[in-house]
């Protein structure tokens, strides 16, 4: 407990005890003077004050709980309140977690499944890409196999045609056939091609019983020409199959790179949204356990509300039985007063006349002895009032009578002081005991209350703070996101623009060379035939030159096709990126506006919360400051408790000896208020 006003909380048990002996010398008093019915009377008056007085004191004390009560209930609805706002601001960021977690671990499925079939469609590429290569190095052998056959039988031809020979001997002829032969198996000319080319060699025999040595040839100088077309279109044929491997390993590297940029773009992507999906749901856990911790607080303060309007109205039951209660009491007393004043009037005058006359002989030897000791209670205590008085009663000429009649008066009037004081000193010590334990439990409660929402001001401000750098890094992301995808997209106009440009000119090329090829070998082939002597010369300086455009169209073709790749390649890989920025776009952009609704709800929450802790504050200075006066008031004491004790007791021993010199006959009446104060304290 705070330090409390020790000499309040002693006096009041000397106040009460000098009320009692007051009224002890009272009673003795009025025994030499007045009947037992008077007396009661006197007692009845006195017990209803007491009881009013002891009613007056409660109904302050239930006033102040009454306000204590509105105010603490206040306080609590104002807490839940808050607490309500709380669980649906983590409610919130919670279900907005799950929305991501939901989100990201769809996109981290899709990725997954898209790395998987990319791995899947790449492998299987590489697998049909290793057998068609194997199957054009096969083809390629033979078809080389084919065409050195072929030039060395139009070699073999040649010279035949050059020596102006009709035959030509059996290893020359073998090498005909082999050549034929190898035509035929390399695919490069049909069967109907060698039979023509057989037509022409006529075989003999110079001996018939001998094997043939010779062959004839009949006109070479045709079986040359067939041979040259022949190994033109083997070479043709050659030339086409390693232009399609060329293509098909190109596009085959096209599709390689660009499955292994998008598993790179991917596999990239899915460790970002692995790293995103573990934020998420730290920050779920976080929302999730901040929402538990402030539903129990709810719990608590709900059951705290509850306890305190149950207490509250408990007290306010018992307050009202209490009135009750003394209402019945002050209707008894003054029953009994009614009574007694209207019933027994003429039986006490008749009972008690002769005995005052008795008593008052008898008191005729106390009086000095009383004079004496009040005079010393006057002299100790410095009470100059009363030493005057009792010096005026002794050196007075009046009757005995009216001597005696003053001292009861003095001391009766001593004793109402006393009794005043005893009460104003009980009150006053009630009134501090109760005043500072109240304002010191509410400064203790204003305290926690300000403690509390400055907790809840530190955690508030911490969120926007890292919800205004979250929200400048995803700004400064969206920024750069909406940069690359306006270079990407400024990149990818340029480099369609530059392809638009190299297909037209490839397409013009390849559609030059082919009609100039077209002219030069409908020119040839027409009159490849008929052309003789420096003629034939031309007509092998066309063919070169045809092998010259066929070796540029070969070359255009696959520019064209490479140029075709890089374009398809490109725009795959624009579309792939433009939809996973598109992705990653949407996303920042429903993260900047959570952001931003975090930010505003924590700002508005923190002018709430800054406004109750102003008022927290302002209420809890009010109630330091009333403490501070409570404490001058209690505690600052000019003397102290020994002090207060010695006087009063001096006090209750002077009166002691003055009643008991008065009166002889006080136990009736602390009978009578010892029973009356055993009943008000069942």
């Amino acid at each position: 407990l705070p330090l409390q006003p020790i000499f309040l909380i002693s006096n009041l048990g000397s106040r009460r005890s000098v009320m009692q002996i007051g009224a002890f010398a009272v009673f003795a008093i009025q025994t030499v003077t007045a009947s037992p019915i008077t007396k009661v009377v006197q007692l009845l008056d006195s017990l209803s004050a007491q009881v009013t007085a002891e009613g007056e004191v409660e109904q302050q004390q239930f006033e102040e709980l009454v306000v204590w009560c509105e105010e603490n209930a206040k306080e609590k609805q104002h807490e839940l309140k808050t607490s309500a706002e709380r669980q649906a601001e983590l409610e919130a960021v919670i279900e907005k977690a799950d929305s991501d977690i939901s989100v990201t671990e769809t996109r981290i499925s899709d990725l997954s499944a898209s790395i998987s079939q990319n791995d899947s469609d790449l492998a299987s590429a590489t697998k049909v890409r290793a057998a068609e290569h194997k199957d054009f190095v096969a083809r390629d052998g033979e078809q080389a196999q084919a065409i050195d056959t072929l030039e060395r039988a139009i070699q073999v031809l040649s010279k035949v045609l050059k020596a102006g020979l009709v035959q030509v001997d059996s290893a020359s002829a073998s090498r005909l056939s082999e050549a034929m032969r190898a035509v035929v198996d390399a695919g490069v000319s049909s069967t109907r091609d060698v039979q023509k080319l057989q037509a022409l060699l006529q075989a003999h025999t110079e001996d018939g019983d001998e094997m043939q040595s010779h062959t004839e040839v009949r006109n070479p100088g045709a079986i040359i020409d067939i041979m040259k077309d022949l190994l033109d279109k083997a070479e043709q044929e050659r030339a086409d199959s390693t232009k399609a491997e060329t293509e098909a390993q190109f596009n085959y590297d096209m599709l390689k790179q660009s499955l292994t940029d998008e598993l790179r773009t991917e596999n990239k992507q899915i460790a970002e949204r692995r790293t995103k999906l573990a934020a998420y749901k730290e920050a779920k856990a976080s929302a999730e356990g901040d929402l538990e911790e402030t539903k129990k607080d709810a719990s608590s303060d709900s059951a705290t509300l509850v306890q305190i309007q149950t207490d509250c109205m408990q007290k306010a039951s018992d307050h009202e039985a209490e009135v009750a209660d003394r209402k019945g009491e002050l209707k008894a007393l003054a029953a009994a007063k009614s009574i007694i004043q209207e019933k027994a009037g003429g039986a006490a005058s008749r009972s008690y006349g002769l005995l005052q006359l008795a008593t008052q002989s008898r008191s005729s030897d106390a009086l000095p002895a009383v004079l004496a000791q009040l005079r010393q209670l006057g002299f100790d205590h410095k009470d100059m009032g009363l030493s005057m008085q009792l010096a005026q009663l002794s050196s007075s000429g009046a009757s005995q009578e009216d001597v005696f009649a003053k001292v009861k008066g003095l001391i009766r009037t001593m004793l109402e002081k006393l009794s005043e004081e005893a009460k104003a000193d009980a009150k006053e010590h009630e009134w501090c005991t109760t005043k500072t334990k109240e304002t010191t439990a509410a400064k203790e409660d204003h305290e926690a209350q300000v403690d509390k929402i400055s907790s809840k001001i530190d955690r508030t401000e911490a969120a926007i703070t890292e919800a205004t750098a979250s929200l400048k890094e995803l700004e400064a992301e969206l920024g750069a996101l909406n940069k690359m995808q306006g270079d990407m997209d400024k990149q990818r106009g340029e480099e369609h623009a530059e392809y638009q440009k190299a297909s037209k000119d490839y397409e013009a090329g390849i559609e030059g060379v082919q009609m100039a090829i077209k002219v030069l070998k409908d020119y040839y082939g027409k009159n490849s035939a008929l052309l003789q002597g420096s003629s034939a010369a031309g007509t092998q300086d066309g063919n070169g030159i045809i092998a010259l455009l066929e070796v540029a169209e070969s070359d255009f073709s696959k520019l064209a096709t490479e140029v075709e790749a890089d374009e398809k390649a490109a725009e795959e890989e624009y579309v792939q990126q433009t939809k996973a920025n598109k992705v990653a776009k949407k996303e920042k952009e429903t993260s900047i506006k959570y952001t931003k609704k975090q930010i505003t709800r924590g700002e508005k929450g923190l002018t709430e919360l800054t406004d109750d802790r102003d008022a927290a504050q302002g209420e809890l200075d009010g109630v330091l400051e009333y403490l501070s006066k409570i404490n001058k008031r209690c505690i600052a004491k000019p003397e102290t408790y020994e002090q207060r004790v010695a006087k009063r007791e001096a006090e209750i021993d002077g009166l002691k000896n003055a009643l008991r010199i008065l009166t002889e006959e006080t136990a009736g009446s602390d009978s009578f208020l010892a029973v009356r104060a055993s009943r008000r304290h069942q």
